[in-house]
């Protein structure tokens, strides 16, 4: 026997009142001496041993009559062999159906999630009309906003119908979490929940944050219905990554592709395809049996702003590639029309070699027609100048020569490069390292720099460099074995000593194992820190074929600090609406995708931070604009963990439930006879009103020993008259 409603057996405590009462009488009998006792000794020691049992009864009937009320109210319910389907108590049932696209799965008798559905309504055939009725998706089951009661079930079997295959999935435990948060409006004390699934193993055991608190309640019945009996064949797309990191007017972008073979089979002739605005390009690959190759496409982008695309698996047979959901995987960048760039110097000679590479790079990016825009729009200013410029106007901000940097200027540089700005710092003649330390180096925890490495003790060349770094991607064509430059590197005879700490990477060392260029993180952006001037005064880096890329560059990779980053169906993701220029005239963006959604972002006007959650629920690319204008784009994906098709079997899964939430779990296998199992699990029979009787009888026995007692006295007192 189970309790509906166990809380009330806290109730049971009452009990201690009646038998308070009774001590405490007892206790207020005092003996009193008088002189008359011949008339005591007429009363027979037997009457008054009678009395004080029928005392004794008046407590035990009020102390059961306590005891059946609270079982009363606690709707005590019986499952065994005197229940029947018809004395189901009313029930607030909760059915879920599973349809992430690892329920594409092929079985027998149809699909994975076909058989869901087919079984799901089996389940609601089998309700009540006294029972209370919720659905929802595994897609859906977290938007309590929308109304999940189902008064009328031929409507809730029409809505089954046309349930489909969503790119949205969660975990096991987000589940349960949701599903205890729709039944506290259920208006029923008995709960049950159906989930109807495929029993993915990927699904079932997670490591969620999430965690339901009182799911374990006896009144809440957890029944998981497996619809799979066999895993599924399946090739993915598992992850796709734009190599490219620096975007660049008429300049390639390289994309790659990460294709998994998860059957035990070799597979091969399988057609994997780019998709970027007019431009297709398909390779056809073989993959090994459970294992991955990585595909790679180039192309070049026609257009500046926000751009993507996709890398398609064509499903060219079903028996190798069940689940098509995880086939496809969006990419987009930002390819910026100007980058507003600011020159801080002391004299025009400081920045001359840097101003020609700037214009020797715009000849480069000449459009279809021939004509050459401006690129870079460049503003100078001298270092006095510095402290009243908005530094967040500017894409990057670059120092040569500057003497020294004031407290204040430190503060300024430090924000700017915390909220995602770029800053190159050329130390040349003037600039003082003692300064330097005393300001950017405390205001970023720079290691102390000095004056001079070489003390012109020796000439120096490149040695190691990252190659692997997005600033060098394209410029070196020919790497000796000692990982160094042979003779495109540039002679330096002195600069500026720049040690590495804490958020620092060495871009570029020098055979005296000094740093020729040094990154420093903060925030979201970052700082580059040269150990020479742009000028022929300490080097002749400015005559070498180096300079000109590697300067470029370095201020395009400061410029695309911020890339666009991918979003995941269903999950966190936040919009920084202050990253980004909008017309906010009514606090509502635009927001479309390529699948043909038409919706808006709502925001309030102090309002950063937007979360889309609930507004990518398809994979696609998405775009948000303002007045028609797109201002912003990303691309959305699917969880790639849905891919994986091992299966867990009923006692696997009746063991994780019991061992992580301690419910009153039942499972039902997919080869199982639903109709059967479920009308077992239903079957009962409530026994509170067999309790309402006993209270009563109680009542009306305590009744009647209590008047027997009192007529009793009555008699006694007589006598002793």
């Amino acid at each position: 026997m189970t309790f509906l409603n166990p809380a009330i057996l806290w109730g049971l405590a009452a009990v201690s009142i009646p038998i308070l009462i009774h001590i405490l009488n007892l206790r207020r009998t005092k003996k009193i001496e008088f002189s008359t006792l011949m008339f005591l000794k007429e009363i027979e020691q037997s009457k008054y041993r009678k009395i004080k049992l029928k005392q004794l009864l008046i407590l035990l009937m009020r102390i059961g009559f306590i005891i059946a009320a609270v079982f009363m109210f606690s709707k005590p319910f019986f499952k065994g062999y005197l229940g029947s389907p018809e004395d189901k108590p009313r029930s607030s049932v909760l059915i879920i159906l599973d349809d992430s696209y690892s329920m594409q799965s092929r079985e027998p008798a149809g699909s994975s999630f076909e058989n869901a559905k087919k079984k799901a309504a089996e389940t609601i055939d089998l309700l009540g009309d006294r029972d209370e009725v919720f659905f929802t998706t595994v897609s859906g089951i977290n938007r309590l906003d929308r109304n999940m009661r189902y008064g009328d079930l031929n409507r809730l079997k029409d809505t089954l119908k046309l349930i489909r295959i969503s790119d949205v999935t969660k975990d096991l435990t987000e589940v349960m979490y949701f599903a205890e948060e729709i039944l506290k409006s259920a208006s029923n004390s008995s709960k049950e929940v159906y989930l109807f699934t495929d029993g993915q193993k990927s699904f079932v055991e997670n490591k969620s944050p999430i965690k339901p608190e009182s799911i374990d309640d006896e009144a809440v019945k957890i029944n998981i219905v497996l619809t799979s009996t066999r895993e599924a064949n399946n090739i993915s797309v598992d992850t796709l990554n734009v190599i490219t990191k620096i975007f660049e007017k008429n300049r390639p972008v390289r994309i790659k592709a990460t294709v998994n073979n998860r059957n035990n089979y070799n597979v091969s002739n399988k057609s994997v395809t780019l998709n970027y605005a007019a431009f297709k390009d398909e390779k056809v690959i073989d993959i090994p049996a459970n294992s991955t190759l990585d595909v790679e496409f180039l192309f070049q982008p026609g257009k500046t702003g926000f751009s993507g695309g996709s890398v398609e698996l064509t499903q060219s047979e079903i028996s190798d590639d069940e689940l098509s959901g995880d086939n496809k995987q969006y990419f987009a960048f930002y390819i910026p029309l100007k980058i507003n760039l600011l020159l801080v110097s002391s004299s025009e000679s400081d920045i001359a070699y840097l101003q020609l590479a700037l214009s020797t790079s715009e000849e480069l990016m000449r459009d279809s027609t021939g004509k050459s825009s401006s690129y870079f729009n460049v503003k100078k200013i001298s270092p006095d100048l510095f402290k009243d410029e908005v530094p967040g106007d500017f894409d990057a901000v670059v120092f040569v020569n500057k003497p020294s940097f004031s407290r204040q200027e430190s503060e300024i540089i430090k924000s700017y490069v915390e909220s995602g700005g770029g800053v190159i710092v050329y130390p040349g003649d003037l600039s003082s390292a003692e300064n330097y330390n005393n300001t950017i180096g405390e205001e970023f925890n720079l290691p102390p720099i000095r004056q001079s490495f070489s003390d012109g003790a020796g000439e120096f060349r490149f040695d190691k460099i990252d190659y692997e770094h997005p600033i060098f991607e394209g410029i070196f064509r020919n790497r000796t074995e000692n990982n160094n430059t042979g003779n495109e590197s540039p002679v330096i005879k002195n600069g500026f000593d720049i040690p590495t700490g804490e958020n620092a990477i060495p871009l570029v060392k020098l055979n005296n194992e000094k740093n020729f260029l040094v990154e420093f993180s903060r925030g979201k952006g970052k700082l580059l820190m040269f150990s020479v001037s742009p000028d022929m005064k300490n080097s002749d880096y400015p005559a070498k074929n180096l300079f000109s890329p590697i300067s470029v560059r370095s201020i395009l990779y400061l410029a695309n600090a911020n890339p666009v980053n991918s979003a995941v169906t269903g999950k966190d993701y936040f919009l920084d609406l202050s990253e980004f220029p909008l017309q906010k005239p009514d606090g509502h963006l635009p927001l479309t995708n390529l699948a043909g959604l038409k919706d808006s972002v709502t925001y309030q006007e102090d309002q950063t931070l937007v979360n889309l959650k609930n507004k990518i629920s398809t994979a696609s690319l998405y775009n948000i604009g303002s007045a028609g204008e797109p201002a912003f784009g990303f691309p959305v994906n699917v969880q790639n963990k849905e891919s994986e098709s091992k299966r867990l079997d009923e006692s696997e899964i009746e063991d994780y439930l019991k061992s992580s939430y301690a419910v009153n779990a039942n499972v039902i296998g997919s080869q199982e006879m639903l109709t059967a199992s479920v009308s077992e699990l239903r079957t009962g029979k409530e026994v509170w009103k067999y309790f309402l009787v006993l209270a009563l009888l109680f009542v009306v026995l305590e009744y009647f020993i209590a008047k027997s007692v009192s007529g009793r006295t009555k008699n006694t007192e007589v006598k002793k008259t």
